[in-house]
């Protein structure tokens, strides 16, 4: 098996964890950005030569497993390596490990292209990458293989206009902050995933899960897993809508859908679609949704159509 390189190494901070507990999901997509710089580093494209040069990576997908959960003061460290590198596209592996236990925390399978910044296009890779690729290439590991939530898919096209007349729910309304930029002038993938995991609890309260009713029985909403797509630059002073709707309900988990648009042209910019569980905050371990939680969602589930 090839080599992993070390690709980020840090701790979980109180202010990075949710109301559930634990790490929230924005900051798994955050440290899989950082990894990404010392892969695509080991590939010889270097800070350096990106600037100089006018080429980057970009990402495209991201899917995510979430197996065991980081908590305030956990060490945390991740590893990364190439599962394939295309002509035009890489497709990469990252693993977030506790670092005092050595247990897997989270999973990332990401696709990226090779990306002339000028040009505004994809481009094949160098033959220097392909070579450095051989020695930190490696198949995907069975532990990271999508379960639930299909790679390498879109979701059908849908206008903000359409997913307002199938009633999709929105769960989120702002704008993008230049903080919220990277050196490319594009928004961060931690901000994707940030305002469909803020805006969740809207989606949970119009399906009937109320708030104040979870938080009495000690109950919340995770994520187990789940798949970005990133289909246009979002810059800083664009206005974002998220809709969101139920697809499937199984006697433990609820699979959704998120669409993020540019508010002004009503056009998608990125997708999202998870799988969530509910989780007993006492015991910390999953449960069955109720049949008073089946009944209040089951109105709300609707197959997703082109």
């Amino acid at each position: 098996m090839s080599d992993f390189i070390d690709s980020y190494r840090g701790s979980v901070n109180t202010w990075e964890c949710d109301d559930v507990g634990h790490m929230n999901v924005q900051f798994y997509v955050a440290r899989a950005s950082d990894a990404a710089f010392y892969l695509r580093h080991a590939l010889g494209l270097s800070p350096s030569q990106i600037h100089e040069e006018g080429r980057a990576m970009v990402a495209l997908e991201e899917h995510f497993r979430f197996l065991r959960e980081l908590r305030a003061g956990d060490m945390m460290n991740m590893r990364s390596r190439v599962i394939e590198l295309r002509e035009k596209t890489l497709v990469s592996y990252h693993e977030l490990l506790n670092s005092a236990t050595g247990y897997i925390a989270a999973t990332c399978i990401a696709v990226s292209a090779h990306f002339d910044l000028e040009a505004r296009k994809l481009i094949a890779w160098p033959q220097e990458a392909h070579e450095k690729a051989k020695a930190i290439t490696a198949p995907l590991p069975d532990h990271a293989k999508p379960r639930s939530v299909t790679r390498e898919v879109r979701m059908p096209h849908i206008t903000l206009a359409e997913a307002e007349a199938r009633g999709f729910i929105e769960i989120y309304r702002g704008a993008v902050m230049p903080w919220e930029c990277d050196d490319f002038g594009h928004m961060n993938s931690r901000f994707y995933m940030g305002r469909f995991s803020d805006g969740a609890g809207h989606l949970w309260q119009a399906v009937g899960m109320e708030k104040t009713r979870l938080q009495k029985e000690h109950r919340g909403t995770v994520v187990l897993e789940m798949r970005l797509n990133y289909l246009n630059d979002v810059r800083s002073g664009m206005m974002l809508i998220v809709k969101s709707t139920l697809t499937r309900m199984e006697n433990k988990t609820l699979t959704f859908v998120h669409y993020m648009f540019d508010a002004e042209t009503g056009m998608p910019v990125a997708t999202g679609e998870a799988v969530a569980v509910m989780l007993d905050l006492d015991a910390r371990r999953t449960v069955n949704l109720t049949d008073e939680d089946r009944a209040k969602i089951a109105p709300h589930v609707r197959a997703l159509e082109a």
